[in-house]
């Protein structure tokens, strides 16, 4: 899909380049062939839109990740990363198997538990 949709952006620069310098340098439709003028005109008009598409794409190719960076840091100032709410833990250290409560123990409070049975 990358080599498609680059394959694209190089027939749209190309077309335009030759869109430019074919209106910028031919000027008479007497012949067939280009003058001597307007082949040179065309050659330089052409070097000159091929070093500056080489010299804009190596500057974007340098700056680009610093672009990406930038981006990312702003994101990340907007949209903190998510933080688990995790419960403070509860110390269990101090309770015995007598101390789980149990719906029957909740029916009379007054009961003394040592007589029942331990399950």
């Amino acid at each position: 899909m990358d080599a498609l949709r680059n394959f694209k952006d190089f027939l749209l620069v190309f077309n335009t380049m030759s869109e430019t310098c074919f209106t910028r340098c031919v000027n008479t439709f007497q012949t067939r062939e280009l003058t001597e003028d307007e082949d040179r005109c065309v050659e330089l008009c052409s070097n000159k839109n091929i070093r500056v598409n080489h010299k804009v794409m190596s500057v974007y190719m340098e700056v680009q990740p610093l672009i990406v960076q930038k981006r990312i840091e702003e994101m990340e100032k907007l949209n903190p990363p998510a933080t688990e709410n995790v419960p403070e833990s509860v110390e269990t250290s101090n309770y015995t198997q007598s101390d789980n409560f149990t719906p029957s123990d909740s029916k009379d409070e007054t009961q003394d538990t040592s007589s029942q049975p331990q399950p």
